[in-house]
């Protein structure tokens, strides 16, 4: 991959994020790369290196790791911090070597993982759960089940018992705070994250393991899921005249028609009703690899 600075940011910072540390080698899959789509990871490997990426795209993920290295710093002798465990066996993983490291595990068993992310991410967390974090450390789990007896802290095993999010709000605003009731009154909100099975964690390793080993064989990729492409479908949405936010969005016309007839508006009488066209977010905004994709290239966005 070549990191460009289109952005002509400081040396210091391209440097930086030049030099990340990260380095899962040992390994066929990260536990990161395992829950991620097969499609953007098969082509990422085939077109490593004509994938472009500006530093200035990186900056969150400096602020991320910033955290990485003041919790190393902080941490006490009886917690593990950021620990790379490995596994591999010829039934689950059939053949291959999954990574992944992990953040904290506490002498009590409370393992969590550290995000700097948006205050409406960690909210919708809370509200609705946030599948990409429920698999990644339910992965992470299975990996120190698996390597139990090489987590121990003066000759004693320390077990998994929970898993949590600590996300850092990186645009959190007291100001907010004042005008929204479920706004996070905090800058930092602890997420607790459902913890699966040990049938439910060998699962899902094993069917991910084995949709990541067929897409290597083939050209005809899998298409990433609607909710992989973050897919937002089309909707009609109701604008008021002195309103600069929609009053109410529908799927379809015909309920947009329904509502409006049944709360007395009248388009072209103070309100109008707009089109809006469905897209596939990630594809068009935040996929590294849009450009080598069949779905993308042929799609109309």
């Amino acid at each position: 991959m070549n990191i460009t600075n289109k952005s002509n940011l400081p040396k210091v910072i391209e440097r930086a994020v030049k030099n990340d540390p990260y380095d899962s080698s040992g390994s066929n899959i990260s536990a990161t790369r395992l829950i991620a789509p097969p499609r953007i990871r098969v082509l990422e490997m085939r077109n490593w290196d004509l994938i472009e990426d500006d530093v200035s795209n990186r900056i969150f993920s400096l602020l991320g790791q910033s955290v990485h290295h003041i919790l190393e710093r902080s941490k006490l002798k009886v917690d593990i911090a950021e620990r790379r465990l490995f596994y591999k066996d010829d039934k689950i993983t059939n053949g291959w070597t999954l990574s992944g490291q992990f953040d904290l595990l506490s002498r009590q068993g409370d393992l969590t993982d550290f995000k700097v992310t948006s205050a409406w991410a960690a909210l919708d967390a809370l509200t609705n759960g946030k599948e990409e974090w429920e698999n990644q450390l339910n992965v992470l789990d299975f990996l120190c089940r698996k390597n139990q007896k090489t987590l121990t802290r003066y000759k004693k095993e320390v077990k998994v018992k929970s898993l949590s999010i600590m996300a850092i709000l990186r645009d959190w605003s007291k100001l907010k705070v004042m005008q929204s009731d479920n706004y996070p009154r905090k800058q930092v909100v602890m997420i607790p994250i459902r913890r699966w099975s040990e049938e439910e964690q060998n699962n899902y390793v094993q069917a991910r393991i084995k949709l990541h080993q067929d897409a290597e064989k083939t050209d005809d990729l899998p298409l990433c899921t609607a909710k992989e492409r973050w897919r937002k479908e089309d909707s009609h949405a109701l604008m008021l005249d002195n309103r600069k936010t929609a009053k109410r969005v529908l799927p379809t016309r015909q309920e947009m028609d329904q509502y409006m007839k049944d709360n007395k508006f009248v388009e072209g009488q103070g309100c109008k009703v707009v089109f809006r066209a469905g897209q596939d977010v990630r594809c068009q905004h935040y996929c590294s690899v849009n450009q080598f994709c069949s779905h993308f290239m042929n799609v109309s966005f």
